[in-house]
């Protein structure tokens, strides 16, 4: 449609509240799909904005007053122009908490394999994030792909993220079962991260509790736990050498997505959280 603006804004409550251009900025607008020489259709078209809810869109339309006409929704913006433009736009208003999401191993080395689902740790936990990335509400979601494993904490300490959670899976005898998660022996934020993941990834997949595990910097693992400045965990949901683990994990993907976006929201709403220069001993 010719004429058309660009606008950029949050969802708040179903509606569009509006960072630019600015002549619009700190105005709550609706959006409808009908023209603007059509005002008596203008609820007809109204456009739902429940998925985006709490998300930074672009919209293209044609502004007058209250409504944006002819509108569509362009975008959602990424994780990091959406932690700039909150602060930037909504400065007065606490912070949405920074989670670095990191997915465990490399593509070209992906970690423990499925041979009956011929699934791999690595594209597991991917395909994991992309639908958990969809599904948080109230935090700001980092993708971290690891070009090694030492490398790895400065990595993330240069995102400088509020708290920090690696996607894993476990590995036995083909027959042990269940869920664990690991965090810094001295770290109380981390532990009371741990907490809440297992608390829903638990709840979910309904798979043995085998417990929140304390690790040192000198453990399998306690180097990210250790050298990230940020609170940091590793989850592992499910033993990927267990055919049975497997198949309730991928029962129902959007299911166990759901169960750690809901952990995610909460770990920001409830736990305080502190950054060191050196490692994450963090007592609060």
């Amino acid at each position: 449609m010719s004429g058309n603006e660009q606008f950029f804004g949050i969802v708040r409550k179903g509606d569009f509240y509006v960072f630019a251009p600015q002549h619009l900025e700190g105005a709550t607008v609706k959006l409808t799909t009908t023209w603007i020489e059509e005002p008596h259709a203008t609820e007809s078209g109204v456009i739902d904005l429940t998925e985006f809810e709490g998300k930074i869109i672009e919209v293209s339309g044609r502004d007058k007053g209250k409504w944006i006409y002819s509108a569509k929704v362009v975008e959602e913006a990424g994780p990091v122009l959406s932690d700039f433009l909150k602060r930037v736009f909504l400065k007065d208003e606490v912070r949405v908490k920074r989670c670095a999401l990191v997915i465990g191993h490399e593509k070209e080395s992906p970690g423990i394999i499925n041979k009956k689902r011929n699934v791999s740790e690595f594209e597991f936990n991917e395909q994991l994030y992309l639908l958990l990335e969809k599904r948080v509400k109230h935090t700001a979601i980092y993708r971290v792909l690891r070009r090694s494993y030492a490398e790895l904490p400065d990595d993330i300490n240069e995102l400088d993220p509020d708290f920090i959670i690696s996607l894993h899976c476990n590995a036995g005898d083909s027959k042990t079962s269940g869920t664990e998660v690991l965090f810094y022996h001295k770290s109380q934020a981390g532990k009371r991260i741990a907490e809440i993941l297992m608390k829903h990834i638990v709840q979910y997949l309904g798979l043995p509790n085998r417990g929140i595990i304390p690790k040192t910097s000198q453990d399998e693992c306690g180097l990210l736990l250790r050298y990230s400045t940020a609170p940091c965990v590793i989850v592992k949901a499910f033993f990927m050498d267990n055919d049975t683990d497997v198949e309730r994990a991928m029962e129902n993907p959007e299911g166990l997505a759901d169960a750690f976006a809901n952990a995610i929201d909460e770990v920001s709403n409830k736990v305080r959280m502190e950054h060191l220069p050196i490692g994450n001993d963090i007592f609060i």
